[in-house]
C-alpha cells in the first residue's frame, strides 16, 4: 500500500511543473531520487562553491572528495544506474591512460602523482554524470544546479563591476577559491555558462511568469558581464567567438545579424577605455611577450618530446631546469598560457589529439541530440545541445591564452553533452 501511494504522488509531479521550476514539486520529486543523485550534485556545489574555503570553520574534512566517494559507492547499489555505452567513454579512459604513461615517464614522476588525483576526480565524474543522469528530471535539476552555482558567481562578478561604476582594473573580478579564484579562468567559466543559461532561459520562458522570467533573463546576463568586468582578454575574445558561432549558425539571417551588432555594440560602449586600450597594445606589452616566448618554448618542447610529452604536471619544473635563470623577460617560468601547448608539452602529441578529439567529439553528439531532438519535439534538449556546443567555442577560443587542461570547466561539458545525448536516444527508442 505503501508502495502505490508513493507510486501516485511520483506521478503526480510532471516534468512540465520542473519546467515551470515549481520549487515544492520538484522538491518532492528530489525527495524521491536516488542517494547517488544527491552525492552527485553534492560534489558539484562542493567544487564550484567551495564554501569550505569561504568558512574556514567548515574545513575539517575533505568534502568533496567524501561526496565524490560517496556518490561512487551509492552508484554501485542503485538498480536505476547501469553502464552506458558511448564512443566518449573510449576517448576519455585513452586520454587518461596515456596521462599515466607519461606521468610514469615524467620528467620528475614525483609531481605527476602529486596531482594524479584532479584528471582521476574529471574521469570519475564523467563517469557518473553520464550514468547517473539518466532521466529527463535529473537532468533538468542538474542543469539548474550548474547554472545555480555559476550564477552565484557571475552576480557578484555583476554587482561587483556595476559598484566600481563599470570601471577598469587589472585584476578585473574573480570567482569562487580554487579553480576560479584567476580573473582569466574565472572569465572562462563564464564564457561555458552563459550560452546554456541562455539556452535554457530561450526554452522555458513561456512556463515562467514575469519575474520569474526577468530572474532568468538576468543570469546569462550577468554572465556576459562578468566576462567584461574579469578584464581577460582571452575571455573577452572567446565570448566574440561564441557570438560569431551562433550569427552562423542561425536561421534568421539578417534579424540575427542585428541582434548581434546591437548586443556587440552594447557590450563595446561598455569596455571601459583602458581594456580598450590593452587591445592596441595586444603582442607587443609585456603580457603578450612573455606568452609568446613560453608557447615559443612550448613548441620547442613538442618536438623534442613529441609522443609522450615530458610529464602530467611537469610543465613548471622542466622549464626552470632548463631556463634556471627565466624564460625571456620573466626571472622564472610561468605556465604557457595555451592548453594545446601545455598538452602537447606535457601529453604529447598523443595526448594532445585525444585532447582535441574529445572536444570534436562534443560537437558531434550534440548535433546528434538535435537530430533526436526534432524527433521528440523537446525544445529544452535541442536548446542546451546549441547552449552547450557556444560554451565549448568560446572554451576552445580562449584557452588558446589559458592553461585550462585539467580545470573542470571542460570536462563538465563533456559530461553533460554525453548524458543529454543518451537521454534523446533513450527518448527516440521510446517513441519508436
Amino acid at each position: 500500500m505503501k508502495f502505490s501511494e508513493r507510486s501516485a504522488k511520483k506521478s503526480e509531479i510532471s516534468i512540465q511543473d520542473y519546467y515551470a521550476i515549481k520549487i515544492k514539486s520538484i522538491w518532492l520529486g528530489l525527495k524521491q531520487e536516488s542517494p547517488a543523485f544527491w552525492w552527485l550534485c553534492f560534489y558539484i556545489f562542493l567544487e564550484y562553491v567551495r564554501p569550505a574555503s569561504l568558512y574556514p570553520v567548515l574545513d575539517i574534512l575533505p568534502w568533496a572528495q567524501i561526496a565524490l566517494v560517496a556518490a561512487c559507492v551509492t552508484a554501485l547499489s542503485d538498480k536505476s544506474i547501469s553502464w552506458v555505452s558511448s564512443a566518449g567513454n573510449f576517448l576519455i579512459l585513452t586520454f587518461f591512460l596515456v596521462v599515466l604513461l607519461a606521468s610514469i615517464l615524467a620528467f620528475r614522476s614525483s609531481l605527476s602523482w602529486d596531482k594524479i588525483d584532479i584528471p582521476i576526480n574529471w574521469v570519475i565524474l564523467y563517469f557518473l554524470v553520464v550514468a547517473v543522469v539518466n532521466t529527463e528530471k535529473r537532468f533538468f535539476v542538474f542543469v539548474l544546479l550548474f547554472l545555480l552555482v555559476n550564477f552565484k558567481m557571475s552576480q557578484h562578478g555583476f554587482f561587483s563591476f556595476a559598484k566600481r561604476g563599470f570601471a577598469y582594473t587589472k585584476w578585473g573580478v574573480v570567482g569562487s577559491p580554487g579553480w576560479f579564484r584567476d580573473s582569466g579562468d574565472f572569465g572562462i567559466a563564464m564564457l561555458v555558462f552563459f550560452p546554456v543559461a541562455f539556452a535554457f532561459t530561450f526554452a522555458l520562458k513561456e512556463y515562467w511568469g514575469r519575474y520569474k522570467k526577468w530572474l532568468f533573463y538576468f543570469i546569462p546576463i550577468s554572465g556576459v558581464v562578468t566576462v567584461i568586468a574579469t578584464s581577460s582578454r582571452g575571455a573577452q575574445l572567446g565570448m566574440v567567438a561564441v557570438g560569431v558561432w551562433f550569427l552562423l549558425k542561425s536561421r534568421k539571417g539578417m534579424k540575427a545579424m542585428m541582434g548581434i551588432i546591437v548586443v556587440g555594440g552594447l557590450l563595446y560602449a561598455m569596455l571601459p577605455d583602458r581594456m580598450l586600450a590593452e587591445y592596441q597594445t595586444a603582442g607587443d606589452d609585456r603580457t603578450s611577450q612573455a606568452r609568446l616566448e613560453h608557447w615559443e618554448f612550448g613548441l620547442d618542447v613538442i618536438r623534442d618530446n613529441p609522443l609522450i610529452g615530458v610529464g602530467f604536471n611537469n610543465w613548471l619544473a622542466y622549464c626552470n631546469y632548463l631556463n634556471p635563470n627565466g624564460l625571456g623577460i620573466k626571472d622564472k617560468c610561468q605556465l604557457p598560457h595555451n592548453t594545446y601547448i601545455e598538452a602537447g608539452a606535457e601529453l604529447g602529441i598523443i595526448g594532445l589529439l585525444l585532447y582535441v578529439s574529445l572536444a570534436f567529439y562534443v560537437f558531434k553528439i550534440n548535433a546528434r541530440t538535435r537530430a533526436n531532438s526534432k524527433i521528440i519535439n523537446n525544445k529544452l534538449f535541442n536548446n542546451l545541445a546549441h547552449g552547450l556546443d557556444g560554451g565549448l567555442v568560446g572554451y576552445l577560443v580562449a584557452t588558446i591564452f589559458f592553461s585550462e587542461l585539467f580545470y573542470p570547466v571542460f570536462w563538465m561539458q563533456l559530461s553533460m553533452s554525453v548524458a543529454l545525448n543518451k537521454l534523446s536516444d533513450k527518448k527516440v527508442q521510446l517513441n519508436q
